[in-house]
């Protein structure tokens, strides 16, 4: 079965892991690695990044959503971060998967 995974700070990770989801903590350094770790395991349907991680994995990012089949990644901000959410994680998501709601 497909799985969803979440990949960000503390606070937005706890969050998730709220409604279930696995998620890891990591900091910028850590991620490039994690990410590759989540990928490799062949179950993620959705892997949700926070905006700050992602920065630094854009390439690596743009491979995987032009790649078929690879997971849905989708970034969202993190709960720490500045700007906020302005949308609802549903809305990031809807539009990453091109659904309208």
């Amino acid at each position: 079965m497909k799985k969803i995974y979440i990949i960000g700070d503390m606070h937005t990770v706890s969050a998730f892991r709220l409604s279930g989801i696995t998620g890891f903590v990591c900091n910028r350094i850590d991620a490039p690695s994690k990410f590759e770790e989540v990928i490799e395991k062949g179950d993620a349907a959705i892997v949700v990044i926070t905006n700050e991680l992602a920065e630094d994995l854009q390439v690596r990012i743009a491979e995987i959503s032009l790649s078929i089949p690879g997971p849905a990644v989708i970034e969202i901000p993190g709960i720490d971060d500045a700007q906020g959410f302005r949308r609802s994680v549903v809305d990031y998501i809807a539009e990453a998967l091109g659904i309208a709601v």
